[in-house]
């Protein structure tokens, strides 16, 4: 079955390095964890040891993803299965671009449907999903 990817982008107001550690090193103070989270709103999320994790506010964790290519300040790309099993992962790639302007033009590419029961399903929650959370970062930056 061929589902075609999601692709989103937002401009964020700072250079192409401060938006990939923003991305990366301060996902916690802007991931909206209430609207896409795990364990909802009350907890965090980190980037550590190469993975994304999200820690619940009673302590209980979930990797999201695992990162497969960072390099700053234009690329990061991960696995992505939140709270699921890493058998089932889709693929994630964002990268940071200088937009002329002072600012970052922020890609996100997300990939990799079949691993769904419902692939089609799947693409249409994170079709509505990303554009809030690339909004989020904007609005943090």
């Amino acid at each position: 079955m061929n589902v075609e990817p999601v692709v989103c982008q937002v401009v964020v107001p700072c250079p192409p390095a401060r938006a990939h550690r923003l991305f990366v090193d301060d996902i916690g103070t802007w991931w909206p964890l209430g609207e896409h989270g795990v364990f909802g709103a009350g907890g965090t999320v980190t980037v550590t040891e190469g993975r994304i994790v999200e820690t619940g506010p009673d302590g209980r964790t979930a990797v999201w993803g695992t990162l497969t290519d960072v390099a700053e300040p234009g690329l990061l790309a991960f696995t992505w299965h939140p709270g699921a099993d890493p058998e089932a992962a889709t693929h994630v790639r964002v990268t940071f671009a200088d937009d002329g302007a002072g600012g970052t033009r922020v890609e996100l590419v997300h990939t990799g449907w079949p691993a769904h029961r419902d692939p089609r399903a799947a693409r249409e929650a994170y079709d509505r999903g990303w554009p809030g959370v690339l909004a989020a970062l904007a609005a943090a930056a």
